[in-house]
């Protein structure tokens, strides 16, 4: 296998511009007119320009990026530059670089990911009322997308997206298509946070010949999926559970312990709507443990007890908090929680831009592996360090050229087990308006 460099990995992602260019008509909204001169702002220079957009205003982004081209750019220009991209163009642009280096990490063998959202303020549109969410006393309100991200938590890069509007967010719905159209069709463990327990999911993960881990809320409430079950009078304990998804009411009478019903109005999209006859089986372990502050909690499972004890599940689940870290340094050091935009289809680009920077950030930093010989702790490179370097690497900077030198001089050791209280506080918009 051919060792990756930063030099191949920035060459992979100029590769992957080129590519699209050449099948311009595809992500263009006028094959006919768009981007058939190579002005300013080609095909290739604005992805590569909008990919790397920081929180500054629109005219000092244009005016760092463009100043090597000793000419004027207006922000219009960029403005309708952008424009001239599809809705295809972006989510293309991460897959097609993602394809350039697949996810090939595992533990045990198991690619491993996780699954989660997150919102995110934007800028007022008065005719949006999709995004509008209205404060509790009905005085005004805000505007919001919901992000659902599927992360890699070996490779710590993004493999896919769904976008929706936060008045009509569908978390479980968006995981099953993410799960459904995965490169990978087999051998994934597949980590959610509570919230995310669906028959549905459960079974698109199964039907991909892959694994679940779920975190319950309190099974023992009436409206509980576990509601029904005998389940031991002890502390800890793992359990198997077989639930048949039906839609028929006569067999789920016969046996509600064992019988799911799923009404004709709720989504199971192995069973159609009338469908009375087929049924889908489900195999799985409701697992109760104790955690180190004396609190208990549930997870379900698929994985089996042989291989998986419940200290390797719970194990398994705290590698679920990288994605919550990954959520940080996507807003706050990619600056994701900046727009440069009120329309909503430049806000979906630039949210795609961020997650194929982040990719690509992660990339080089795989390839700088700091020296631990000698030292008390192990070190890591200090990724929040790396943002700026990489960007301005990837946009072929000269004085980064030597960018894992550059990496390796900002180094943090690694050092396990260290928590601190989770400071929840409300955020606010950052606002187009002064901006330096």
């Amino acid at each position: 296998m051919i060792a990756i460099t930063p030099k191949r990995i920035r060459k992979a992602f100029y590769t992957t511009l080129q590519q699209m260019e050449a099948d311009r008509s595809l992500y263009v909204k006028d094959p006919l007119r768009d981007f058939t001169r190579e002005g300013t702002f080609s095909f290739r220079r604005t992805m590569l320009f909008m990919t790397q957009m920081e929180s500054h205003s629109t005219n000092r982004e244009i005016n760092d990026f463009f100043l090597s081209l000793g000419r004027p750019v207006t922000q219009s220009a960029f403005v309708q530059a952008r424009d001239k991209f599809n809705d295809k163009a972006f989510p293309a642009l991460l897959q097609r670089f993602n394809d350039k280096y697949p996810f090939r990490k595992t533990k045990n063998g198991l690619h491993i990911f996780a699954i989660d959202g997150s919102d995110l303020n934007v800028p007022a549109d008065k005719t949006d009322c999709s995004t509008f969410i209205s404060y509790n006393s009905n005085q005004g309100g805000y505007h919001q997308l919901h992000v659902n991200l599927m992360y890699d938590l070996l490779e710590k890069r993004y493999s896919d997206v769904v976008i929706q509007p936060r008045a009509e967010i569908r978390e479980t719905a968006a995981a099953c298509d993410m799960v459904a159209r995965s490169p990978l069709d087999r051998n994934c463990l597949y980590i959610f946070d509570r919230g995310y327990i669906s028959l549905n999911l459960m079974a698109h993960i199964v039907d991909r010949n892959s694994f679940f881990l779920i975190r319950a809320k309190e099974i023992n409430s009436a409206k509980s999926l576990f509601s029904r079950l005998r389940l031991p009078d002890a502390e800890e304990f793992d359990v198997p559970v077989r639930f048949v998804v039906t839609r028929n009411p006569k067999l789920w009478r016969k046996d509600p312990c064992l019988y799911k019903l799923i009404h004709n109005d709720r989504a199971f999209d192995f069973i159609d709507a009338e469908d009375k006859e087929s049924i889908f089986d489900l195999r799985f372990r409701l697992v109760c443990v104790k955690l180190d502050s004396g609190t208990f909690e549930y997870l379900i499972t698929n994985l089996p007890s042989k291989n998986y004890p419940s200290e390797a599940l719970k194990e398994l689940y705290h590698l679920r908090w990288d994605i919550e870290k990954a959520f940080l340094f996507l807003k706050y050091g990619i600056a994701l929680n900046y727009f440069h935009s009120v329309k909503r289809d430049f806000l979906i680009q630039e949210i795609y831009c961020r997650l194929i920077l982040s990719n690509f950030i992660s990339l080089v930093v795989s390839c700088a592996e700091p020296s631990c010989a000698g030292k008390k702790y192990r070190y890591k490179v200090s990724v929040s360090d790396a943002i700026y370097k990489c960007r301005d690497y990837l946009s072929t900077n000269p004085a980064y050229e030597d960018i894992l030198s550059l990496l390796l001089r900002d180094k943090v050791p690694i050092r396990p087990g260290r928590c601190y209280p989770r400071n929840m506080r409300s955020q606010r918009l950052k606002t187009l308006q002064h901006r330096t």
